[in-house]
């Protein structure tokens, strides 16, 4: 017993030094090149691509209906390949009803011209990063780690030199054209070094595994529609009741402290949901240990991060960038605790598909959606952003903490 435990925890170890590797390259990459082309496109231009970032984001969840879980939940080759072709076509029906929506709502509406091609080139964003999403969950299947982690690397790299290039052609919309040209690459990268999951679809099998997990829909869907709407919202509301001005300096602020939280969850979320999907079944008792190790791990690192951005990271963004966004100190240190919170408990996320708790995933992420809104009334009331990105941050942080708390202790009933 116990050379298997040994032998197991070598292998998840193994996994996620892979992911680590890459991931780490990659983060190194996207946050140098952030920095850098923060300061090339300008602050206002930065603030249009936090919002096209952030609606894309929303329209992702959307694309799968979050039935990409089951690629990894289906513990059959073949249930599994079905699933993966199922949902690319999937991915193109949402894509086209969305385009309709939108013109739908344009022709009553009228949206300027930015406004439509953030929001077009938000849904083209959305399918791709829906089809990155479902080939990663095809390789988490089949274990192939070292893929996913050379994709973290070739997504940053294409993503930072597209959007430098192309800042001489498209001056307003580059950020936005080179994330869609990296994420095209990274597809087609996956797609010539994935596994042979092509199969013709067979939709009695996806019935009636569908039938047999409809808690995805009725529950995992709206919640973390819900939640991608409280992460993504606030520099749509920035934008909204502010300016792009404020909106580029929280999403900048946020795309900085998020970068080690980015870091852990790519090298950890993928391993850690395919052990946990085995654990679950096996060993409670050693699930919660995994877990508290992950947790503590996460923790330890975050801290040390968010510690040395507030100190000598700050410094260094000051004298790069000029006064127009002086904000960006109190900015950062007021959405650090926040964000140390936040990575307590999104690496190992993946829990709540693997606990069937998706109903208490759906509860939290109503209250996170309630507290944006209530914490941009709160600053547009006093006038100040300060005002809306402390109440976030306190309100945000007790409720990750809170809902760590919950799951800690489910697995510890389970193992009793």
């Amino acid at each position: 017993m116990q050379f298997f435990k040994a032998k197991t925890l070598s292998i998840y170890t193994k996994n996620i030094l892979i992911m680590f590797k890459g991931t780490f390259i990659a983060q190194v990459i996207a946050i140098i090149g952030a920095i850098y082309l923060a300061k090339l496109y300008g602050q206002t231009v930065y603030g249009y691509f936090g919002v096209f970032v952030s609606f894309s984001g929303i329209f992702s969840i959307i694309n799968t209906l979050q039935l990409d879980n089951n690629i990894v939940t289906l513990k059959n080759k073949n249930n599994s390949n079905h699933w993966t072709s199922f949902l690319f076509l999937i991915t193109i029906i949402i894509s086209v009803l969305l385009i309709c929506f939108f013109y739908l709502i344009d022709f009553f509406y009228n949206f300027d011209l930015i406004q439509k091609n953030i929001i077009v080139l938000a849904i083209i964003s959305a399918f791709f990063l829906a089809n990155i999403l479902i080939l990663e969950r095809t390789f988490t299947f089949y274990e192939k780690f070292k893929y996913l982690s050379y994709g973290k690397i070739i997504l940053s790299l294409t993503n930072v030199t597209f959007q430098y290039v192309l800042y001489k052609y498209f001056s307003l919309k580059g950020l936005m054209f080179g994330m869609l040209i990296s994420q095209f690459t990274l597809i087609a990268f996956y797609f010539f070094y994935g596994p042979n999951f092509r199969k013709k679809i067979n939709f009695k099998l996806i019935k009636r595994d569908f039938k047999n997990n409809t808690s995805i829909i009725k529950y995992l869907l709206p919640s973390n529609l819900i939640n991608t709407l409280a992460i993504n919202l606030m520099p749509i509301l920035i934008f909204l009741y502010f300016d792009a001005n404020e909106a580029a300096v929280y999403f900048l602020s946020l795309k900085i402290l998020t970068t080690p939280l980015h870091l852990i969850s790519s090298s950890i979320a993928n391993v850690y949901f395919q052990k946990s999907s085995e654990l679950f079944q096996l060993s409670n008792k050693k699930l919660l240990q995994l877990t508290k190790q992950t947790v503590k791990a996460n923790f330890v690192f975050m801290l040390l991060f968010i510690l040395l951005i507030n100190t000598f990271g700050i410094c260094f963004l000051e004298i790069i960038f000029d006064k127009s966004w002086n904000n960006l100190r109190l900015t950062t240190l007021i959405l650090s605790f926040l964000i140390l919170a936040r990575s307590t408990f999104n690496p190992i996320s993946s829990i709540i598909v693997v606990s069937k708790k998706n109903h208490v995933s759906l509860y939290f992420n109503i209250y996170l959606l309630i507290i944006n809104f209530l914490a941009v009334y709160i600053g547009y009331l006093n006038n100040s952003i300060f005002y809306a990105i402390i109440a976030l941050s306190f309100l945000g942080g007790i409720g990750y903490l809170l809902l760590l708390k919950y799951f800690l202790n489910l697995l510890k009933i389970k193992n009793v």
